[in-house]
């Protein structure tokens, strides 16, 4: 019975953060108001593409009774740390653009990929069963991907002139060295998170399968 309710919850989170995604890529193939690359190149975009990959494996192993290893927990802390970052630095940003007190400007499916899918994310990581103890190491490996995408992102911005987040713009930040120190704030904060979520796989798992 706990198998099953565990496979239909993240069933509908899969569901969902498919929908968003494909409606968030609205401005690619109705509106025609962005570049499929651009969309794409948001970190936000790519976190909630691999939490539906990684969703989609969890589901796959939980129907066919496959036991959690330590290697697919660890997926599920650097996935998560992703997702929350996310969230976090679009609500601050939010609050900087003056938007925080209009959320309806803020597309649902946005909101979606932002915050909901953040929210079941931690809540499927501390509550349903499957996750290992992990060595507080483990969050260390959250900055490989990060460190990757910023490399990327900031070449590409400077072939096109394009950020998606105005914290890679060294004109908006007034040099490199603004972007550099942006780029160290967030990293230090990812693997604050990834840190806690690797201390929280060591709690009791409340839900048995």
């Amino acid at each position: 019975m706990i198998r099953v309710i565990v496979i239909s919850a993240r069933l509908a989170a899969l569901v969902t953060t498919g929908w968003a995604l494909i409606s968030r890529a609205d401005c690619v193939f109705a509106t025609q108001t962005c570049r499929a690359t651009n969309l794409l190149s948001y970190f936000t975009i790519q976190s909630n593409i691999a939490f539906a990959l990684l969703t989609t494996l969890l589901i796959i192993r939980a129907i066919l009774r496959v036991r959690e290893r330590a290697w697919l927990t660890t997926l599920r802390v650097i996935i998560t740390s992703y997702l929350i970052i996310s969230g976090v630095t679009f609500a601050i940003l939010m609050e900087t653009a003056g938007l925080s007190d209009l959320p309806f400007l803020v597309p649902l499916s946005s909101r979606i990929l932002h915050f909901v899918v953040p929210v079941y994310a931690i809540i499927d990581f501390l509550f349903l069963p499957g996750r290992l103890r992990l060595p507080l190491r483990v969050s260390l490996w959250t900055l490989v991907y990060p460190f990757a995408y910023a490399i990327l992102t900031v070449v590409r911005g400077q072939a096109l002139n394009w950020y998606p987040y105005v914290f890679f713009d060294p004109e908006w930040v007034g040099s490199y060295a603004g972007v550099v120190a942006y780029a160290a704030l967030l990293a230090g904060a990812l693997v604050a998170v990834a840190g806690v979520l690797t201390l929280a796989s060591r709690l009791p798992v409340f839900v048995r399968s």
